[in-house]
């Protein structure tokens, strides 16, 4: 009996062990985000703690600076600047909601290692617009004109803002094949666009680029 005991009490020693495992990784995974109003409350009680903290990328603010990247991030007059070294994701730019974490330095900038993106999906008819195909076909006759484009982004193309080129290559199929045109676009990207992702921009062609102030997922029909 007392060999049972003792074996009862190894199992229960070991349930104890993963339930308490589980609890702080549950609290680990819903760690939470502060404002940048409650950051400035901290004052400096927040310098060199690592923390987590989100606002909206300001519009103009990205700048690519040697393996990094600075921006600003804003939220209800507040803001914040952030200096980021890592991988950047394919759906950062401007007037996207980022949550950065790091160490907030005595300047009042946080250097932060991670970052994660939030932009809601957004979804737009195809109505009334122009497929890609008959942009390119017009050609010159429709620089700078504004205008509504349907298409697909072509697989292996979505860039992140802070990328040196083109934000993504338009096709006009699924697979990328047919016409192609290279998109130039600094704002957020609906964070479910993916490879064969059917789009609808704004914008217009400017030097052989569709120069887009809007790309929002295509609706179905």
């Amino acid at each position: 009996m007392q060999k049972y005991g003792k074996f009862a009490a190894l199992i229960a020693l070991v349930i104890g062990v993963l339930v308490w495992l589980g609890w702080n990784g549950a609290a680990e995974t819903k760690t939470y985000y502060k404002t940048i109003g409650e950051l400035n409350q901290m004052g400096p009680r927040a310098y060199g703690q690592r923390l987590r903290v989100a606002g909206d990328v300001a519009s103009g603010s990205i700048q690519r600076v040697g393996d990094g990247v600075e921006f600003v991030l804003e939220q209800d007059k507040t803001t914040l600047k952030v200096v980021y070294t890592g991988t950047v994701p394919a759906t950062f730019g401007d007037g996207v909601v980022a949550i950065v974490t790091g160490k907030l330095t005595s300047d009042g900038t946080v250097q932060a290692t991670d970052m994660i993106t939030k932009c809601p999906s957004k979804y737009e008819s195809a109505t009334g617009a122009t497929p890609l195909a008959d942009l390119v076909g017009k050609g010159a006759s429709m620089e700078g004109k504004p205008v509504r484009v349907s298409a697909y982004v072509k697989p292996g193309s979505i860039q992140p803002a802070t990328a040196t080129g083109d934000r993504f290559i338009a096709a006009a199929s699924a697979d990328g094949s047919g016409q192609n045109i290279p998109v130039d676009y600094s704002g957020a990207l609906p964070d479910t666009i993916k490879d064969g992702t059917q789009v609808v921009m704004g914008g217009a062609l400017e030097s052989g680029k569709f120069v887009a102030t809007s790309v929002a997922l295509q609706a179905a029909q």
